[in-house]
């Protein structure tokens, strides 16, 4: 998972510039340049959402709802 559900999605550091070369380029080899770069980038995100602590739901085991959340 890239995004752990406790913090909202937003583009990693870089990502914006790298979407607007892609727009804007109408050579082949560049924009596999710029995919690569996207692609590096986002195995970065993904590797320190890896090394995030995991939080504890308040869910028990069983399904049975936690009455302090209401779910």
């Amino acid at each position: 998972m890239l995004f752990p559900k406790e913090m909202p999605p937003t583009p990693p550091p870089g990502w914006a510039a790298l979407q607007e070369e892609a727009r804007s380029t109408k050579d082949p080899k560049e924009l596999a340049r710029i995919i690569d770069a996207m692609n590096k980038l986002l195995t970065e995100c993904e590797e320190a959402a890896e090394d995030l602590p995991k939080k504890k739901t308040r869910r028990k085991v069983g399904g049975k709802p936690d009455k302090r959340n209401g779910r």
